[in-house]
């Protein structure tokens, strides 16, 4: 389906008041090892057992230490694995100089995130999942996209293939995460512009519902004859144009499914989507009258129907669709 379904609830979401609470004796093990750390947790915690943090209170922070530090007790708030944040910190002025660099850099590219991905690999317990969040509170950007958080929940959700705008990356996982961190970046702040909102309000609903919604089905019917448009679209209630790809097949920009025209006979559904490799000149379905019959793919060879058949009517569609991974 299509997150634009719930255009309404991202824009409104409270992002910079999400909070977290960390306990003081959560980082007392690393107190003992890191001298300033007992001075500067006195400062955050004052006499209090318990730290309240916010995404605003760590955007609100100069102190780029400090930061780091506020930014690793809201993400991580019963501590890291192991000896992650000791290790970590010891390595804090090579974290600060890198991120200082960044920041006065014009424009960040994917060459600059090539060269932090390389540095960072010498600061044992540093991931992802960590780091993007430091990127993310610096307010960085890399190829003019702003940084977001990429941890493991977000992983998971694209690999559920629930959005189709995320379809791209849906093979993402924790091993190749890094390598595809700057095609999310891309994917979400064109995502963010088309809903008229920020990447942070994207981010933030894949966290929390993720994984936890059910769209209601939709009663939309849909023609056994096509239109030129995407009948997967169509179901969701949405109108989708199909473009002309390598293969001379017509691939819906959205989801990426694929037919093969028959001019004025059959349109294919074929039983395999798209990669999103368009022609260079766009060439779509709906610039010319179609009528054809929507059929399903049968066969490993062109014209992928044989014998001749076709859809009885709308839920065919809808069930042979739902079958295409």
């Amino acid at each position: 389906m299509s997150i634009e379904v719930y255009k309404t609830l991202i824009s409104n979401l409270p992002v910079r008041q999400q909070s977290f609470t960390t306990k003081r004796t959560t980082w007392k093990k690393a107190e003992n090892q890191i001298g300033w750390l007992n001075k500067l947790n006195d400062k955050l915690f004052g006499d209090k057992k318990t730290l309240a943090i916010s995404r605003q209170d760590i955007f609100e922070t100069t102190d780029l230490r400090e930061l780091i530090i506020k930014t690793i007790y809201w993400g991580y708030t019963r501590g890291m694995r192991g000896n992650h944040f000791v290790n970590i910190l010891k390595q804090i002025d090579l974290l600060q100089d890198t991120f200082t660099k960044l920041k006065y850099k014009a424009k960040p590219t994917s060459d600059d995130f090539t060269e932090l991905t390389q540095t960072f690999k010498n600061i044992s317990g540093l991931g992802l999942s960590t780091y993007s969040k430091l990127l993310y509170f610096l307010q960085l950007t890399f190829n003019e996209n702003p940084c977001l958080i990429l941890d493991q929940r977000l992983i998971s959700v694209f690999a559920t293939k629930t959005y189709s705008e995320f379809n791209s990356i849906r093979g993402i996982k924790i091993s190749n995460a890094e390598k595809k961190y700057l095609d999310f970046l891309r994917l979400t702040n064109e995502v963010s512009k088309k809903l008229g909102t920020n990447g942070e309000n994207i981010e933030q609903f894949l966290f929390i519902f993720g994984k936890s919604l059910k769209p209601t089905l939709t009663n939309k019917k849909i023609s056994s004859t096509w239109d030129g448009n995407c009948p997967e679209s169509l179901l969701n209630g949405k109108t989708v144009r199909m473009r002309l790809n390598l293969h001379d097949f017509f691939e819906s920009e959205e989801t990426g499914l694929q037919i093969c025209v028959i001019p004025g006979v059959q349109a294919v559904i074929l039983n395999f989507r798209g990669k999103g490799k368009f022609r260079a000149t766009p060439s779509y379905a709906d610039e010319i009258e179609r009528g054809e019959i929507l059929s399903p793919q049968n066969t490993d060879k062109p014209p992928f129907n044989n014998p001749t058949v076709a859809f009885g009517d709308g839920e065919e569609i809808k069930n042979y669709i739902a079958t295409i991974k």
